[in-house]
């Protein structure tokens, strides 16, 4: 078997949108049509859905709205295919080509946040969220139907009946990927504005194209403008500095620390600063210090004994 050959036929599957004939994947990779089949296998053993089609004109095609995830394969996986690519004696242009998109793809799943475990707890104390997520999870587990109360923004409250599909966390806040009946189409729902919530039938799965967390337009950055905030941070404020912005974002500094961070410009994030006490100077940008120095003034002015 040459792995050459054989990703470079997954990648044409991948790409195309029609099928593809044996003889026209025999002359392009220049193997016999035996041995094609026999490559179709392997991809099919392997996990790949391929749909085949048999008589006159026919072929294979990978089945409608599959994508190969960066995590398909482990990073052990990669190394070993890359490893096989680059030490091929045929290095011509699918060679190339194919060890290129696995370095890529190796690279993706370097970045992509995977669940390890096969069980995901949520945690929300006493907050009927927790109980929400889980059941909307299990929904989820057995293609059940959602009977909800949901509660817009805008203030809007209504009934709907949905087909949960996926649970998304943004920015803090839990959605739920879902197909709402009432309105024939995909929607997020966010899962704090669920009022009420009653499990109802099963539901025939839908195809769908996939899930698009950033059409989401949160209320943490929705329409805020984003600048470059520098901390001055004492020991006192460390540890909470540390849970707000992450340790990454941290550095020590001689006896203090520095921390650097991308944050939305609103009045939560002066009131974030003020929390923190006397343990954290805002070192830039200097109209969010002024910000800060002026609330301290107007807190001091309202609790004056006069």
């Amino acid at each position: 078997m040459q792995i050459p050959i054989l990703v470079g036929m997954l990648s044409t599957l991948l790409s195309a949108d029609r099928l593809v004939r044996a003889e026209e994947l025999s002359q392009k990779y220049e193997i016999s049509t035996r041995t094609v089949y026999r490559y179709m296998a392997m991809l099919s053993e392997g996990g790949v859905p391929i749909e085949s089609c048999l008589g006159r004109g026919g072929g294979w095609r990978i089945v409608e709205n599959y994508k190969l995830k960066a995590t398909y394969f482990t990073p052990e996986e990669y190394e070993r295919l890359i490893f096989s690519l680059q030490s091929s004696t045929l290095q011509d242009e699918i060679t190339k080509q194919a060890t290129l998109k696995l370095t890529g793809l190796n690279r993706s799943h370097k970045s992509a946040t995977v669940l390890k475990s096969e069980q995901f707890i949520v945690d929300e104390g006493d907050s009927a969220l927790g109980e929400l997520v889980n059941t909307i999870s299990d929904c989820i587990a057995q293609k059940k139907l959602c009977h909800i109360e949901y509660h817009s923004k805008e203030g809007v409250d209504s009934v709907r009946v949905i087909e949960p599909y996926c649970l998304i966390l943004k920015d803090g806040a839990w959605y739920v990927y879902s197909f709402c009946r009432l309105r024939r189409d995909f929607r997020y729902f966010k899962v704090s504005r669920i009022v009420k919530l009653e499990v109802g039938d099963r539901f025939s799965g839908r195809s769908y194209d996939g899930v698009d967390s950033s059409v989401i337009k949160t209320d943490v950055l929705k329409g805020k403008e984003m600048v470059q905030v520098l901390l001055s941070i004492e020991s006192s404020a460390l540890s909470d500095c540390e849970e707000w912005l992450g340790v990454g974002a941290v550095v020590k500094m001689g006896e203090s620390y520095l921390a650097k961070a991308t944050l939305p410009y609103d009045e939560l994030l002066i009131n974030k600063i003020l929390s923190l006490g006397s343990g954290v100077r805002v070192e830039k940008p200097q109209r969010l210090r002024l910000a800060v120095i002026e609330r301290c003034k107007q807190i001091a002015a309202v609790n004056r004994d006069d």
